[in-house]
C-alpha cells in the first residue's frame, strides 16, 4: 500500500471502531452496522499481504516515537484511574469468586451475581458467570488490594498484551510498532482495560500466545487455547479452528495440549455440575438480548444469527484444514469468528470488543507490508 493509502486505512479502521464504542444502549443496530463493516473489511486486507519493501527507518522511527507516547499516556491514565476505582460487575463479581476460592467456597453455588439472579431462572442464574482461571488470575492482587489489585493486574495483562501483538505481528513479517500504534490509539482499549477493570484481558493473552506457538509447538498451542477456554468461554471456543496445525500428528498434540488446558474447570465440573452449566452455559443460551445488540429488535433472528454462525465456524474448520493458511490469515479468521460471535449473541457490550482487536491490528499491520529488518527481528 502505498503511504496515503496505509493512513487512510487506519483512520477507518479507527472511525470504525469509534462507531462500535458510540452506539452502545438503545444502539444495538447502529453497532452491529459498525461491526459489520469492519467483519466485511477483513478479506479486502487479507488480498494486500505480501511480502513487501520494508518501511523506510526514519518513520519506523517515528512510529516508535509514536508507541512511546501512546504506552506513557496509557500509563498516566491507569495511575488517574487508581486514585478512585470504579469497576465494572465483571471486575467485582471476579474479585467475590476469589474471595471464595480462598475460603474453599464454590463461587457457582454462591449468590455472587445478583443481577443475574433476578432474571428469569432465579438463583439458577446467581453464581460466577466466568470460568475458575479467570478468579485465580485476579486472586493474588485482589486478594491484597482489593479494586486497585484487579487495575494493577490489568496493567499487567496489558503490557502482557502489547508485548505479544508486537512479537505476532513480526511473526507475521509486519512492523510490530504498526500493530501496536493501531492499538494503542484505540480510546476503547484503555477504558475498559485500566479503567472499568474488565476481565476479558486475561481470556485474550493465552490466544495471543497461541498463535505465537502454533507453528513450533502444536501441543502448547492447544494447551493456551484451553487455558483461555478455561478463563472465559469467550473468544475461546470461537477461535479453536483457527489454530488447527496442518498435520495430523500435529492436531493431535493440539487436542491433547487443549484438554490439559482445560483441566482447572474438572473440579467444579464433578462438584457441580448443574451450577456449573447454568451459570456459564445456559444462563447465555436463554439471556434476553440487551439494547446493545441488533438482537433486541429482532429476537425472532436469534436462531437464525446463531445458526449462521455454526455455519460459518464450521466452513473455517474445514477449510483450515483442508488448506492451512498463512498466520496472518489465521489473525484475520480469528477476528472475523470473534466479531461473528459478537453479532450473533445476546449483547455487544464494548468489552467483548477486546475479544478481536489485538488480532485485526496484526492484520492490518500485515497488510500494510513487511518491516524494515531490524524491527522484523
Amino acid at each position: 500500500m502505498p503511504l496515503a493509502a496505509k493512513l487512510a486505512a487506519a483512520a477507518t479502521f479507527w472511525a470504525a471502531v469509534f462507531l462500535v464504542q458510540k452506539f452502545n444502549w438503545d444502539l444495538g443496530g447502529w453497532k452491529a452496522l459498525a461491526l459489520l463493516a469492519l467483519l466485511l473489511g477483513l478479506p479486502f486486507l487479507s488480498q494486500f499481504i505480501r511480502r513487501r519493501a520494508p518501511a523506510p527507518l526514519a518513520f519506523s522511527r517515528r512510529l516508535a516515537v509514536l508507541v512511546g507516547i501512546l504506552i506513557a499516556a496509557h500509563l498516566a491514565y491507569f495511575g488517574a484511574r487508581m486514585v478512585h476505582p470504579r469497576l465494572t460487575d465483571m471486575a467485582t463479581t471476579t474479585l467475590a469468586a476469589g474471595a471464595a476460592l480462598l475460603h474453599r467456597e464454590n463461587p457457582y453455588r454462591l449468590p455472587i451475581d445478583a443481577e443475574a439472579g433476578a432474571l428469569p431462572g432465579g438463583t439458577a442464574f446467581q453464581g460466577y458467570k466466568y470460568l475458575p482461571v479467570m478468579a485465580a488470575v485476579y486472586l493474588p492482587l485482589g486478594a491484597a488490594m482489593g479494586e486497585r489489585g484487579v487495575l494493577i493486574t490489568n496493567l499487567l495483562l496489558h503490557l502482557g498484551t502489547l508485548f505479544l501483538i508486537a512479537r505476532l505481528a513480526r511473526a507475521c513479517g509486519a512492523s510490530g510498532l504498526v500493530a501496536l500504534a493501531l492499538y494503542l490509539a484505540l480510546p476503547l482499549v484503555p477504558q475498559q482495560i485500566l479503567a472499568k477493570g474488565d476481565t476479558d484481558p486475561a481470556a485474550v493473552l493465552p490466544l495471543l500466545a497461541a498463535f505465537l506457538c502454533l507453528e513450533m509447538r502444536a501441543g502448547m498451542a492447544g494447551f493456551l487455547v484451553g487455558l483461555s477456554i478455561a478463563t472465559k468461554l469467550l473468544p475461546g471456543v470461537a477461535l479453536l479452528p483457527c489454530l488447527m496445525p496442518a498435520t495430523m500428528a500435529a492436531r493431535r498434540r493440539y487436542a491433547i495440549g487443549t484438554g490439559l488446558g482445560l483441566l482447572p474447570i474438572l473440579p467444579f465440573a464433578l462438584l457441580s455440575p448443574g451450577a456449573l452449566y447454568d451459570n456459564i452455559v445456559l444462563f447465555n443460551t436463554v439471556r434476553p438480548p440487551d439494547s446493545t445488540s441488533w438482537l433486541a429488535l429482532a429476537p425472532a433472528m436469534a436462531g437464525a444469527a446463531r445458526a449462521a454462525f455454526i455455519a460459518g465456524f464450521l466452513g473455517i474448520a474445514v477449510a483450515i484444514r483442508r488448506r492451512p493458511p498463512e498466520l496472518p490469515v489465521r489473525c484475520g479468521l480469528g477476528a472475523a469468528l470473534a466479531i461473528g460471535a459478537i453479532l450473533c449473541g445476546p449483547a455487544a457490550h464494548h468489552n467483548y470488543q477486546l475479544w478481536w482487536l489485538p488480532f485485526y491490528c496484526v492484520l492490518l499491520a500485515a497488510a500494510f507490508g513487511r518491516a524494515p529488518p531490524k524491527l522484523a527481528k
